[in-house]
């Protein structure tokens, strides 16, 4: 029997696509291997949103070079936000790769069940479940739109129905992912929002909770605000990233808040949701940052006490 091997770094978007790609290739006949040196078919889904990730993978397609060479049969394979359109580019700095496709893709050279349909045959308790791919923000650090494209929702009878049978599969919790699922909808032709899909998905007979990221601070509405309050299966629990705690450093990074209107978001949350559990990320040393800049990030700190 054919054996497969995929190597994941990088986001939880990373981690639900390796996932559905593997079911994808069992349904074609392979089976996983925890050795690479076993498999027929090596997968690595890369992240180069920071340095550290795209050493990383660097290092690990350098170390399979040898294995491709003592194994000419092997089918070695590249996705994810190292995937770019220039793919001649990236043939030519590493010629080990058979194939490179982009994130969320179905792997083009395989010809097997439908993608769209491959699910976890054995979901874990807790599972992911993209529902909108790609990000319109821009934010100037961020690799992500470029790689992934702008945003494409998927519809919400599409999730609900995947949702259902991820739980008569054995999921209790789902988390909901996109690279800024707090736009979800705005793309699909009558224009459900995120509070829409909650409402959907509450109802769903053995689903326990549901969790969503990543929030985007410009983009958290009122209703959705009011989902997490009403609605008892969704955990009263965000990440909502501040990135800086300045007014120039967020205009630099073209992140499309003020930090004024981040504090008013934070007090309507906790006015709705009293006990909620609120954490955030900070980027410290943002290029052109100055001292009292880099200071101003213990407002983020404070937070946390003064309720915003």
């Amino acid at each position: 029997m054919l054996k497969y091997h995929i190597w994941t770094i990088g986001c939880q978007m990373n981690k639900a696509e390796s996932e559905r790609l593997g079911s994808y290739f069992e349904e074609m006949g392979y089976q996983i291997t925890e050795s690479a040196a076993e498999a027929d078919l090596i997968v690595l889904n890369s992240c180069v949103v920071r340095q550290h990730a795209e050493d990383r993978v660097v290092n690990k397609l350098h170390a399979l070079k040898a294995l491709k060479q003592s194994k000419p049969k092997l089918t070695l394979a590249v996705t994810g936000c190292l995937v770019n359109a220039d793919t001649a580019g990236l043939k030519e700095r590493f010629p080990q790769v058979d194939h490179f496709f982009k994130p969320g893709e179905r792997p083009e050279w395989l010809e097997g069940a439908g993608w769209e349909q491959i699910l976890p045959q054995n979901p874990t308790p807790c599972t992911y479940v993209p529902i909108i791919q790609g990000c319109d923000n821009f934010c100037a650090y961020c690799i992500v739109p470029y790689r992934r494209g702008r945003e494409k929702s998927r519809p919400i009878p599409e999730i609900v129905s995947e949702v259902r049978e991820l739980v008569g599969r054995g999921a209790r919790e789902v988390t909901l992912l996109g690279q800024n699922v707090d736009s979800y909808g705005h793309d699909l032709p009558d224009k459900p929002d995120l509070a829409d899909l909650l409402g959907e998905l509450n109802p769903i007979e053995g689903l326990l909770r549901i969790r969503f990221l990543t929030n985007h601070p410009k983009d958290m509405s009122p209703r959705l605000i009011g989902a997490i309050a009403e609605l008892d299966k969704v955990c009263e629990q965000l990440n909502l990233a501040v990135q800086a705690g300045s007014n120039q450093m967020l205009k630099t990074m073209k992140r499309g808040y003020t930090i004024e209107r981040y504090r008013r978001l934070i007090g309507e949350i906790r006015a709705k949701i009293p006990e909620i559990a609120l954490s955030t990320d900070v980027i410290v040393g943002f290029p052109g940052e100055t001292e009292e800049q880099f200071q101003q990030r213990t407002m983020c700190r404070r937070l946390k006490k003064s309720g915003g």
